[in-house]
């Protein structure tokens, strides 16, 4: 007996909970547009059920221009169940602060990611994460903090910014949730 809805499996790589954040509210869209979720984080571990979950959303952050690896062992994994259904990759990137570096085919995080694994998600969407320096260690924050300064953002060490454009993320989900549905229907 088929379910009466779609469901997905939503996957979260996050350091410091931003993308956690994010995939909690794509997660919360979809379920108010009628596809059921699944929510985990990203582990060297982490496994969608091919005959449970009608498609893949991917959050993860990129930390000084990588993905988290463990988002690439999850494509190899699982890349034929993965051409086969919708899938969603979310960046989340500080970079993305700016509406010019939200283009996927200009972020280029995304574009090498994207190459390196030979992924073509039905989708692809940059996010903005959080600058929260009161949150990071030493090393963290002046990395950061450089980086901030290289790119003329802020740099005062008591600064916390949530740059995540919360619109962004509701239209990316309600977006996916029409393909899914579309597709689960056909």
């Amino acid at each position: 007996m088929q379910p009466s809805f779609p469901r997905v499996f939503v996957v979260h790589g996050s350091r410091f909970g931003q993308s956690t954040k994010i995939a909690e509210a794509i997660s919360d869209t979809l379920v108010a547009r009628g596809v059921g979720t699944d929510v985990g984080a990203l582990t060297a571990s982490t496994a969608p059920d091919p005959e449970r979950h009608d498609g893949l959303v991917l959050v993860t952050s990129v930390r000084y221009g990588h993905f988290d690896p463990n988002a690439k062992r999850l494509l190899d994994r699982y890349r034929a169940w993965l051409d086969s259904v919708p899938t969603l990759l979310v960046t989340v990137s500080l970079t993305a602060r700016t509406p010019a570096k939200r283009d996927p085919a200009v972020h280029l995080y995304t574009r090498k990611f994207l190459a390196k694994t030979g992924w073509t998600p039905t989708h692809v969407e940059v996010v903005a994460g959080a600058l929260e320096y009161l949150r990071y260690n030493f090393f963290d924050r002046e990395a950061i903090r450089l980086i901030m300064r290289m790119t003329g953002g802020p740099t005062d060490p008591s600064t916390n910014i949530e740059y995540t454009d919360w619109d962004q993320v509701a239209a990316t989900a309600r977006e996916f949730a029409k393909v899914v549905r579309a597709r689960w229907k056909a």
